[in-house]
């Protein structure tokens, strides 16, 4: 994007400088002509880069031997299509085509199939990681060279082929068919992230553009200054739609920064932060300019117009690029207009519903009706959100995903046991989310997209909701466990959330499990109080690890202490027993309990069992276990004894 950004600012004083003739030192049309050539020459191996390194991230492989990779078979591939280097000229094609999109992608993909195939599997134990990492990827790369070239050159051949035998801008179609036809795939083109004007006019040419409509009007000025307001998709009219609507302040900021470029018709910072891939805005803009040609075409053949012969050039602002092509023709002005207040008013309706989606209040709605509760909860403006847009879009789009599949067929509360191994007694347990998918129960990994989208504090409500439930039959079986409930930082810094939480649960005995990061933010030390002064638990969980401190052992009044899995897992050595002994030592001068989580082997609870530890949690004694299994594991562990 930042690339997008120079480029197009680039161009754009470039056509500045030459308008107003400006010859001063280094600037001067000339100059900066040939530096946004340069700037334009180098998008393609920008673009493959960047999207083999993401998706390189995104398929678990090495971005560096991707981004190699994908620009290797870039540059291989166009030399193989026209004999030369790839900005080995100013002139270079600028844009995107359908290989700088499939290319890294392809493979980069096909490095996570071979990889397994063709590594060389050797470890890397020691501080040569990226060495030994990189002769793992010998044979791979080689694999995923040739195999994406063969791929590439195969589809290239169909795609030729199937262009020789049926062209849909040469059917013997009226010219102004064949201009709606060539916009559409221009759009479409555009909409998966494709540059359009440069791919369709590589592929089936653009004579059409050259054509004569009118008398001095060719079809591509017509284009330009009636169908393509702003460019395309009739940026113009996204991006007032966006100005009128948008609150977020993400979107504000990128809106506000195309505002200069889609003045003059250079939307690309647009599209490719709020179009690309954006199934709420795919309908007005692809359409959109069919509308407006079918509109323009209409009123200037029921008028007669009188065109000058002065050329328009592309990047002429809406209205004076009509005053000039007819010498301050009104009628003329009032049309663009109107074709702008009707692309407006559309884009407004799908805007509308483009910022709805990405509304953190409508997806607390979502999820509050899935899980079934009654207490209304607003957003509130502390809850972090997504900030940078592109992955807004894309993080709705889990987040829908996600929330959909949410509700109380597919999400459930389970309880691990927590084992007090000094009287050989099971009266406590964690309460822990588990997640039906596909058919199989697993943890709760939804959990990172919903707190990115601020839902956490709805999903800790459930918890609670649903964990009063269990008490509340528990009791009927004279059953009286201590729950403990795992609180989201986000939650904790919510004053509205802790309120209701703490209702619910009131009377009950409740420990709340809180990570040291929840401290950063004084709302959450607000809460903390609310907590204790209604007579809760409240637990530092995993400690050991992130924000660990020993000030907020003396700070906060603390009952309960975790002892993170990840010093568990080394308690046989003899530094990680010291530590976990100290601090269990520390935590009983402080009086509070002392649990050890992630216990999974006899040696491990042996060590434990030396220590003045409390409560034991972990695999050794059990997995999380469902609500009915939970009185009859207590009395069979308690009998066993």
């Amino acid at each position: 994007m930042p690339f997008f950004l120079l480029t197009s600012l680039i161009t754009l004083s470039y056509f500045f400088v030459l308008y107003l003739d400006i010859d001063f030192y280094f600037i001067n049309a000339e100059k900066l002509k040939i530096f946004s050539h340069l700037l334009q020459s180098f998008t393609s191996l920008i673009a493959v880069l960047t999207i083999a390194y993401f998706f390189a991230i995104r398929f678990k492989v090495s971005q560096i031997i991707a981004s190699i990779l994908a620009i290797t078979v870039y540059i291989t591939l166009f030399l193989f299509d026209t004999g030369t280097m790839p900005n080995s000229s100013i002139d270079t094609t600028y844009g995107f085509d359908t290989n700088i999109l499939l290319l890294p992608i392809l493979s980069t993909y096909l490095l996570k199939i071979f990889y397994p195939i063709f590594s060389l599997q050797i470890k890397h134990d020691d501080g040569n990681y990226h060495i030994y990492s990189l002769f793992n990827y010998i044979f791979v790369f080689l694999a995923a060279y040739f195999v994406t070239l063969v791929i590439d050159i195969s589809i290239d051949y169909i795609i030729y082929n199937f262009i020789i035998n049926f062209n849909p801008l040469e059917n013997n179609l009226p010219d102004i068919i064949t201009l709606a036809i060539r916009n559409l795939m221009v759009e479409v083109l555009w909409f998966f992230g494709i540059h359009g004007e440069h791919v369709i006019n590589g592929i089936f040419g653009k004579e059409i553009l050259f054509k004569q409509l009118f008398e001095n009007l060719t079809y591509g000025e017509f284009n330009r200054i009636f169908v393509l307001l702003g460019g395309a998709g009739i940026g113009l009219g996204l991006l007032v739609s966006l100005l009128i609507l948008a609150k977020e302040k993400s979107i504000k900021t990128i809106v506000k920064i195309s505002i200069p470029f889609s003045i003059f018709n250079i939307n690309t910072l647009l599209i490719y932060a709020v179009v690309v891939l954006n199934r709420f805005l795919i309908i007005p803009f692809l359409f959109l300019p069919l509308a407006n040609l079918i509109i323009a075409y209409t009123v200037l053949h029921l008028f007669h117009i009188d065109f000058t012969q002065y050329y328009v050039t592309w990047i002429t602002p809406v209205f004076i690029d009509s005053y000039l092509k007819t010498e301050g023709n009104l009628l003329v002005v009032f049309l663009q207009l109107s074709l702008l207040i009707i692309d407006i008013f559309v884009y407004t309706y799908f805007v509308k519903k483009f910022l709805k989606s990405q509304s953190s209040h409508q997806h607390v709605q979502s999820l509050e009706k899935n899980l079934n509760i009654g207490i209304e909860l607003k957003s509130e403006s502390n809850i972090e959100s997504f900030k940078a847009q592109k992955d807004i879009i894309q993080a709705n789009i889990n987040v829908e995903e996600i929330i959909s599949n949410l509700n109380q067929n597919t999400i459930f509360v389970y309880y691990q046991p927590k084992i007090n191994i000094k009287h050989n007694t099971c009266n406590t347990f964690e309460a822990l989310i588990r997640y039906k998918q596909n058919g199989k129960l697993v943890g709760p990994i939804f959990l990172d997209t919903i707190e990115k989208a601020g839902l956490s504090h709805i999903i800790d409500l459930w918890v609670s909701i649903r964990v009063k439930e269990d008490l509340e039959k528990w009791k009927k079986q004279n059953f009286f466990p201590n729950i403990s409930i795992n609180i989201h930082p986000d939650t904790l810094k919510s004053h509205a959330a802790m309120r209701k939480i703490t209702d619910i649960l009131e009377h009950e005995d409740i420990t709340f499990e809180i990570i040291e990061r929840s401290f950063l933010f004084q709302s959450a030390e607000n809460n903390l109080t609310l907590i204790q002064d209604k007579g809760f638990g409240f637990a530092i969980d995993d400690f050991g690890i992130g924000y660990s401190s020993f000030k907020t052992l003396v700070k906060h009044n603390i009952t309960e202490l975790k002892i993170d899995k990840s010093l568990i897992d080394i308690i046989d050595t003899n530094k990680g027993y010291l530590v976990s002994k100290h601090i269990s030592s520390l935590c009983k001068d402080l009086n509070c309990l002392i649990v050890a989580e992630g216990v999974e082997t006899k040696e491990q609870l042996d060590l434990i069992k030396k220590m003045d530890i409390d409560l034991v949690q972990g695999y050794y004694f059990s997995k999380a276990i469902h609500f009915d299994e939970v009185l009859n594991f207590k009395n069979q562990y308690e009998s066993s004894i």
